[in-house]
């Protein structure tokens, strides 16, 4: 702290006015006011003492008048940390990066501390000697210190700050940097060259504008405060050497309007850069509430298959085994019973044997265990089967080869898309023909389920039931995509893909 305060003290001399006798920024109370905010406050003292042993060496090494820096100093470092106090209580965590926050502080750092420091500064300044950039109206000391608030601090508490977006995405590229170099190049001789032209001066001031959006949108408030410090020390050292657009009648008007025009700027920008951050903070848990949801979707599935797999188990080793010993003990009554009765028992145990396949249908339905046992290919046509024989569609399968060849997931997956996908056309589209195509690629794996049903009109959100859903988020958890065209009257399409490892050997070849 102590080398830093006093190299931007030297940094604000340098961009010092000699025609006005002014100081256009300054910036070592920005830095200690940084400071602060970034760290608790069992740091601030060490803070304090090196901020103002700089500065009283400077002042030292530069010959001013001691008198008032003893005054001027010690006043200044205790404004800056009652500004400190104020914003840190009002701020739950290290960040500027929404409207309330950043207005907040503004109206501390920006309007109250340099209207204070400079109003207290003016009133010293009429009992004893001060530094020769000291000794002006205070309306221009406070713009030079409220040009350094809006510029230093938010970059600094933003860039500390862990969860700013700058730091969780990824840093700006070369290609942003050379671009913003071009694009400053560029402003820098359109300034220089042109400002003269009185024409062109509304221009000329607006210039700027399309690079801090583009920076805003790339590095938010960082980048925005670099670039537009980097700015102001262009048009500070243009009118210094009158030139640009900002040049006026006299020195103490050109400087006027230069740091009028900076702190507009800066302003405007760090809210449209808090916006931009704010717009990422939403995405951010915009995408970790989806990842969240969609974890939890596949842990459903996950659960509701191992539960299918148990009923299953149970109905065809418990339910269907106690089924098949009651039909054993009819079939031994019906040679027991007189002949009158024999047709009853005859009838009961026919009856029960249906329920018996039905209930190994249902098992089956529930967890096809054949999918495991003979692949894919003989469980999807064992499913159009089933399928046409009991509700009479025509249900043409065409699987690629290789298809035992697939992960035991993406098999699973595709059995129950096509098992839902079969059920929705029978059901709701009342489809005469379905086609079922299997086709298996090196990369991807694409299942097309067309069907010459009434159809419906795909743009309707009642008509995406939980069959709909499930089919989506199934694909979704193996990284594929689902595709759903309907027109009504004229059938529907379903179509998913599904990508496989690229090293797996799909067709066992290396």
């Amino acid at each position: 702290m102590f080398v830093a305060a006093m190299a931007l003290q030297w940094l604000s001399i340098a961009m010092w006015s000699r025609q006005s006798d002014t100081q256009v920024i300054w910036l070592p109370g920005p830095l200690l006011l940084s400071a602060l905010l970034c760290e608790p406050a069992r740091y601030w003292p060490a803070y304090d003492l090196g901020w103002l042993l700089g500065m009283v060496s400077f002042a030292v090494a530069l010959g001013l008048p001691l008198q008032g820096t003893a005054l001027i100093y010690p006043v200044s470092l205790a404004l800056i940390n009652a500004a400190g106090y104020i914003i840190s209580r009002f701020r739950a965590d290290q960040s500027i990066d929404d409207f309330t926050r950043l207005l907040g502080f503004l109206v501390v750092a920006v309007v109250l501390l340099p209207i204070a420091a400079s109003m207290f500064i003016a009133w010293l300044a009429f009992r004893t000697t001060l530094a020769p950039w000291l000794s002006v109206t205070w309306w221009h000391i406070g713009l030079a210190d409220a040009l350094g608030y809006a510029l230093l601090p938010p970059a600094i508490v933003s860039l500390a700050n862990p969860a700013s977006a700058l730091r969780r995405d990824a840093l700006p590229s070369w290609n942003m940097l050379l671009i913003t170099t071009v694009a400053l190049v560029f402003l820098w001789l359109g300034w220089r060259e042109l400002g003269e032209i009185g024409a062109l001066r509304p221009l000329l001031l607006l210039a700027p504008v399309p690079l801090a959006i583009y920076v805003a949108l790339r590095s938010q408030i960082p980048g925005t405060s670099v670039v537009n410090l980097v700015i102001g020390v262009i048009a500070i050292q243009l009118s210094l050497s009158q030139d640009g657009p900002f040049v006026q009648g006299g020195a103490s008007h050109t400087n006027l309007s230069v740091q009028l025009w900076m702190l507009g700027m800066t302003i405007a920008s760090l809210f449209l850069a808090a916006m931009v951050e704010q717009r990422r903070a939403t995405q951010r848990a915009l995408s970790a509430s989806s990842s969240e949801v969609r974890e939890l979707a596949g842990r459903l599935i996950v659960a509701q298959e191992q539960e299918r797999a148990r009923i299953a188990r149970d109905l065809h080793d418990d339910i269907n085994q106690r089924l098949a010993v009651a039909s054993i003990r009819l079939s031994a009554l019906r040679r027991k019973v007189d002949e009158s009765n024999r047709n009853d028992v005859s009838q009961l145990q026919s009856e029960l044997i249906a329920l018996s396949e039905d209930v190994r249908h249902l098992s089956h339905d529930l967890h096809p265990s054949m999918l495991s046992q003979t692949g894919l290919t003989a469980a999807l046509a064992t499913l159009c089967q089933a399928q046409r024989q009991r509700s009479g569609p025509r249900i043409e399968l065409k699987v690629s080869p290789h298809a035992k060849d697939l992960p035991e997931d993406v098999a699973l997956c595709l059995y129950r898309v096509t098992q839902e996908g079969l059920g929705n056309a029978v059901r709701h589209a009342e489809a005469h023909r379905i086609e079922v195509a299997l086709q298996i690629g090196d990369e991807r794996v694409n299942l097309t389920i067309k069907d010459d049903g009434k159809g419906f009109a795909t743009e309707a959100e009642g008509h995406r039931g939980l069959g709909l859903m499930s089919i989506d988020e199934r694909t979704k958890l193996l990284g594929g995509s689902c595709g759903l065209q309907s027109t009504l009257g004229k059938g529907t399409e379903l179509c998913i893909c599904i990508p496989l490892e690229p090293c797996r050997p799909l067709h066992g070849q290396a």
